[in-house]
């Protein structure tokens, strides 16, 4: 009979230094295996290397199996496996998910005047388009002048917060690390769980119909959402951050069409993503324009128009479009790539054209026109 190498009555020896491996002969790479109430002792050579891959692994219920006399000797003249096992502990109860009051929120809402990033913010914006990136992400601020990116849910429940630092240049200040708003009030113990910066935004009823774009930058994403309001911009806040490769982060995005604009020295990792977030019901591609502009560096799409001397919110006047959009031939339609290649401008301009109702999105086409013109 097999013996189950779960049960929990013998196991690797932790205390003491590692022995010479019998097998390969290497000094300090071997643990044997012992039992834990110490009423059987095993020969030398049952145990595991360290170098495991090229040399030996001899576990206990290996050896069993090739002494079926040992195992029962073992088991005090018992050749049943019944009393083998160890009874496990119980297993803890999963401790419940905390959140913030939202009244902590709210209280950071002010002192924007000393906030890093809103000063930082107010090269490129004028007051009223910061005042929107306040609103639209309920952008906080601490005693010592950081910015607080609160996380949201879709049901309105603040999850965590994020102090950071910025430099006037809009560079995080790396001498300052990020650090969760729950230790900055003592919380140490707080269990949170995390959600996409900006999820809430979700549950706005005129942005249910449009489509969403991930960054992993909070600053990216408050930028773009006043450049290209046409989407729903999300962060990750990091390569790794809110755990949003998982699918219980993604639920709140069941259903929709999402854009995804990685970070340059990222987008190979994102692509390759594809597939998995595709399984979790959402329509979702990678944006390949920074690839296409800026290969080799770690741009996001805020670095790239920031390092082109571009101004962020003014990239075209009105008249400026609309001249452009003039010079759109008559009974044809255009890709996004074509239009940027034909008119010699930015993705984000195309978006600036269609939000100024220049230019209409054709949806089964996938392909712009020229308001008031036919597609065809």
């Amino acid at each position: 009979m097999n013996v189950n190498k779960n049960d929990f009555r013998f196991a690797l020896e932790r205390k003491g230094r590692k022995k010479t491996c019998p097998y390969c002969g290497q000094k300090g790479k071997f643990r044997p295996y012992i039992d834990i109430y110490g009423k059987y002792t095993f020969p030398d050579h049952v145990g595991r290397c360290d170098r495991e891959n090229n040399c030996m692994d001899y576990g206990w219920w290996k050896f069993f199996e090739d002494n079926p006399d040992e195992r029962i000797i073992a088991n005090g003249g018992n050749s049943q496996l019944n009393l083998w096992h160890v009874p496990s502990p119980a297993p803890k109860p999963e401790k419940q998910i905390e959140y913030f009051d939202e009244r902590v929120m709210t209280a950071t809402m002010a002192q924007y005047g000393k906030n890093s990033f809103i000063n930082a913010l107010r090269s490129i914006f004028d007051e009223n388009q910061i005042r929107n990136i306040i609103n639209r992400y309920r952008l906080g601020t601490t005693q010592a002048g950081a910015v607080v990116f609160w996380q949201v849910d879709m049901l309105g429940r603040v999850r965590y917060g994020k102090a950071m630092y910025y430099l006037s240049s809009l560079r995080r200040d790396k001498l300052k690390h990020p650090v969760g708003v729950h230790s900055l009030i003592g919380r140490h113990g707080f269990n949170h769980r995390q959600c996409f910066f900006g999820e809430h935004l979700l549950a706005i009823p005129e942005n249910r119909n449009r489509t969403v774009a991930i960054v992993e930058s909070e600053k990216t994403a408050c930028i773009c959402s006043e450049v290209m309001p046409d989407y729903v911009w999300l962060a990750t806040g990091g390569k790794n951050s809110v755990k949003w490769r998982e699918k219980n982060t993604w639920a709140c995005l069941k259903g929709r069409n999402v854009m995804l604009f990685p970070d340059v020295d990222a987008h190979d990792d994102w692509v390759k993503l594809l597939p998995t977030f595709r399984s979790f019901g959402i329509y979702i591609n990678v944006c390949d324009f920074l690839m296409n502009v800026a290969h080799g560096s770690q741009d996001d799409i805020v670095d790239y128009l920031m390092r082109k001397e571009q101004p962020l919110v003014r990239l075209m006047t009105d008249d400026e479009l609309r001249k452009l959009a003039a010079g759109l031939p008559d009974h044809d339609s255009f890709t996004e790539t074509e239009l940027c290649r034909i008119l010699n401008i930015e993705p984000s301009q195309v978006q600036a054209m269609q939000h100024n109702q220049l230019i209409y999105f054709i949806g089964l086409s996938g392909k712009y026109c020229r308001s008031g013109c036919t597609p065809f």
